[in-house]
């Protein structure tokens, strides 16, 4: 749940995310969002349509086809204009406008320039940040091109090139951030997913596994030259396969500047974040088995106080939407980092009586932990109704899926974790370099522990990837959970693109025509990423105690497909290039930032409140200025953006990037903090 600074990193995460929408629903408008005083971005006014554009609205998922021969996949719901030279898209709501086009160009540059002076030539906005990104997928070429914006507008306006030949294939996208939160996923699919003749993607489909020992050292020469090359502290590694474990080590350290017994090793803990969900699915798989629960009951008859700002969703969630990221409400993680501290599940299930979808239901991929959560709470109370939420699901967890499947070491509790061999967590401020972190930040988890709590080492991990690969069969042959219900947690339940869907706390993976199931997890200090290949027999773990360390579980995974299947060599040269991006990135960060100033800051310092994310205190520090949100402490700067606009930004570890907006509000002294399809006012405490 780490945020970094610049805005070009979320527009990268938020377009190589790629989703697409599930059945047809009519829009909904982005109202009531927020578990407290979060507000709703606001929709702009529909674009005006001129006679040359003009749209018509789908009501059911087609392909366009366009002069140069591409196939571009376009959602139900979405809006459509066609013309010869150019494909304009806009989403349900009409708040984000994507113009798409072939051009001729020497380089990136040119191609985008070209493309801009045939959508709009009166496109003048500067150039914020230009990345050239690693091509896959069998295009020549990937770059990526953000513009400066006013932060009054919270508009997102960049442009995505792509190459084969001499041709540069160009999608230009312009609308609210809170648009891109909500249809990012959707706009990742449309631009992906495009269909050019003569790019073809890599297959390794029918190729057979080499796992071999010399092959899982080779790959473990990799891992190590990862971290050091990406400053993560400490790694662990499992690779499963024939029912047994074939490869296992720890790399680096469980705290950076510790001294004794401070190597990572196999049995050492580390906080899996968000791959606890396919834990929750799993047990409720279990109950169904036995006829507690069942996939298609209702929530609010499992969880009586179960309850949405929309009454008809309430009633229309099962158990099985739960875990299916398809219900349409948003993701909204910073009322859990900011206010977590004494927090209780039943507070939480409380909390999500203001939340309301901002797409229809089944409509596109909106991940929501809240929501896994109240699944995972619903089937404890179940199992054990007289025990208050998170102690009953705790003990259901424990005795019906920890403990069958001799996960001896595996926990939710965070402080016993901290006592024995465990992995302290750290996190990246604005510069460059983990730093270890509180072990108490991670608290954040055991609200929602059903989301992310769980504490495992890879060789906890083994034990659940040989149970998945067995297909529900322990090692001494018994069956604890249904082939039936196991595998329907592996079912497409919301289409994320051609490639990938979301089941039952697991994502569904075509990975170059092998077929993948995996989940990955993040936390303020830990990122976790667990990949298993169930027709070759496959599972693979790779834990580390570095928040947003996404860069080594990209070209780790991608390493394992060289060597074990012969994939195109990539790793090596994305490693590199990734490493090199982070550092330009920063230091353009950096740049814009400066110790604030006495006159500036003085006006600034006090407390203030927001109803959904709690209390915030801005001190003096010394010569430091210091955000303390009770939870957590960290540093802030000053920050002139490219628009002009005058910023706090947190610049500590894990919570770095942060942009708070000093306003003025009825005569007072205000802090807004933007995040997408959520606005938080903070106001001056009384």
């Amino acid at each position: 749940m780490t945020r970094r600074s610049t805005r070009a990193h979320a527009l990268v995460l938020a377009v190589a995310l790629v989703a697409c929408g599930g059945p047809a629903s009519p829009p909904v408008t982005n109202a009531g969002a927020g578990t407290g005083g979060g507000t709703s971005a606001a929709a702009p006014p529909a674009p005006v349509e001129t006679p040359e554009v003009t749209y018509r609205q789908l009501d059911a998922a087609a392909t366009v086809e366009t002069a140069s021969g591409a196939s571009i996949p376009v959602p139900s719901g979405w809006f459509v204009a066609e013309a010869p030279d150019v494909v304009r898209l806009q989403t349900p709501e009409q708040d984000l406008s994507i113009a798409m086009l072939a051009v001729e160009a020497k380089d990136r540059d040119a191609a985008v320039a070209a493309a801009w002076a045939a959508v709009d030539p009166s496109f003048d906005l500067a150039v914020a940040q230009a990345d050239d990104l690693p091509p896959d997928g069998g295009w020549d070429a990937s770059s990526q091109v953000v513009y400066v914006t006013s932060t009054d507008e919270a508009r997102v306006v960049l442009a995505l090139a792509r190459r084969t030949g001499a041709v540069w294939y160009v999608a230009l996208v312009d609308g609210t951030a809170a648009a891109l939160n909500r249809r990012g996923a959707q706009l990742g699919s449309i631009v992906r997913d495009m269909k050019v003749p003569g790019v073809e993607a890599e297959s390794l489909a029918g190729r057979a596994a080499q796992l071999d020992a010399d092959r899982l050292a080779t790959w473990g020469e990799f891992v190590e030259q990862a971290r050091v090359a990406t400053d993560v502290p400490g790694v662990a590694v499992a690779v499963v396969h024939g029912g047994k474990i074939v490869f296992e080590r720890g790399f680096g350290d469980k705290l950076r500047g510790g001294t004794k017994k401070n190597a990572v090793a196999p049995t050492t803990l580390f906080a899996i974040g968000s791959i606890t969900k396919s834990f929750t699915t799993l047990l409720i798989a279990r109950l169904v088995d036995r006829g507690v629960v069942r996939w298609d009951e209702p929530v609010v008859e499992a969880l009586p106080q179960f309850a949405l700002a929309d009454a008809e969703l309430t009633r229309e969630v099962t158990m099985q939407h739960t875990g299916c990221a398809c219900t349409g409400l948003p993701r909204q993680d910073f009322e859990l980092i900011f206010e977590f501290g004494g927090w209780t599940a039943e507070q939480r299930v409380a909390s999500m009586a203001a939340m309301a979808p901002t797409t229809g239901f089944g409509e596109t991929f909106q991940y929501s932990n809240l929501m896994v959560a109240v699944g995972g709470w619903a089937a404890g109370h179940a199992y054990a109704p007289k025990k208050k939420l998170g102690a009953a699901y705790a003990e259901a967890l424990q005795k019906l899926v920890l403990t069958p499947l001799g996960m001896k070491t595996a926990t939710l509790d965070r402080v016993k974790a901290g006592k024995g061999d465990a992995a302290r967590p750290h996190g990246e401020g604005i510069a460059p370099g983990y730093q270890p972190i509180p072990l108490a930040w991670e608290a954040f988890a055991e609200a929602v522990a059903p989301a992310g709590a769980l504490w495992a080492s890879v060789r906890d991990m083994s034990k659940i990837m040989l149970f998945e690969l067995a297909r529900g069969k322990t090692p001494d042959g018994k069956q604890l959970v249904s082939e039936a219900n196991l595998l329907l947690r592996r079912t497409p339940q919301v289409k994320i693109s051609a490639h990938d869907a979301y089941g039952l706390g697991l994502v569904v993976h075509d990975e170059r025509g092998i077929a993948e199931v995996t989940h990955d997890g993040g936390t303020f200090g830990f990122t976790s990423n667990m990949f298993i290949l169930p027709d070759q027999d496959i599972g693979v773990i790779v834990l580390t105690n570095a928040g947003g360390a996404g860069l080594l579980q990209s070209v780790v995974h991608q390493r394992f497909y060289e060597l074990v299947f012969g994939a195109e060599e990539r790793a090596a040269t994305q490693l590199t290039e990734g490493v090199a991006r982070a550092k330009a990135h920063a230091e353009a960060e950096v740049a814009m930032e400066q110790v604030p100033d006495d006159a500036w800051i003085a006006p600034l310092l006090g407390a203030y409140t927001e109803p959904g994310l709690g209390r915030i205190e801005l001190r003096r520090d010394g010569a430091r200025i210091v955000l303390d949100a009770g939870e957590w402490q960290t540093e802030v700067a000053k920050k002139t953006d490219r628009d002009g606009t005058v910023k706090l930004i947190t610049t500590g570890p894990s919570v770095a990037g942060l942009e708070l907006v000093p306003r003025q509000q009825d005569g007072k002294q205000v802090l807004v903090l933007d995040v997408g399809q959520q606005v938080y006012t903070f106001v001056p405490a009384k």
